[in-house]
């Protein structure tokens, strides 16, 4: 049972487009999915200066992936999309795609359905196709591409409009 006050993983949804082209097609990955954590991935330097004995450190950039392992559910579009890339070896732009990371504890005020989240363009990387006890899975990660993006997501449209986009009163 978790502690009041800290977020659960069911209070976190993460979406995927799988559209193609123009057009988006974004959908949530839920049912399958049995892993996908966030790594952000700080890269940090340091220096020590004449007059300190100890190192000063900074965070320079960030290297961020979401680690995911899923059920092979071939009608799951998510999954299939992302099995895709892998049988076919997909690469470059055909490997890349957007996912949403959208905080349902962090309801938008006066917006049914409408929650804090984040939109990171991804390639999507396909490690293996696995055997779990006779279930195949597939396993690999996302890989960040440039900065997220912070904004907010509708669950019901599946939209995000993006923090500089939204109209401030």
């Amino acid at each position: 049972m978790a502690q009041a006050g800290i977020t659960t993983r069911d209070m976190i949804r993460d979406f995927l487009d799988v559209g193609t082209g123009e057009s988006s097609d974004i959908v949530l990955m839920g049912r399958g999915f049995t892993e996908a954590n966030e790594e952000p991935g700080a890269q940090s330097d340091s220096k020590r200066y004449i007059n300190d004995k100890s190192a000063t450190g900074s965070v320079k950039s960030y290297e961020w992936k979401k680690p995911f392992t899923a059920d092979l559910i071939e009608d799951e579009k998510a999954i299939a999309y992302i099995a895709d890339i892998g049988r076919l070896c997909k690469t470059g732009a055909d490997a890349e795609s957007v996912n949403y990371n959208v905080e349902l504890g962090k309801p938008v005020a006066e917006k049914a359905g409408t929650y804090y989240a984040r939109q990171m363009k991804v390639a999507i990387i396909v490690n293996s196709f696995s055997d779990n006890d006779g279930e195949m899975q597939v396993e690999g990660e996302f890989a960040g591409i440039g900065d997220p993006v912070e904004g907010e997501f509708n669950i019901t449209t599946k939209t995000f409009t993006a923090k500089d986009a939204v109209a401030t009163p």
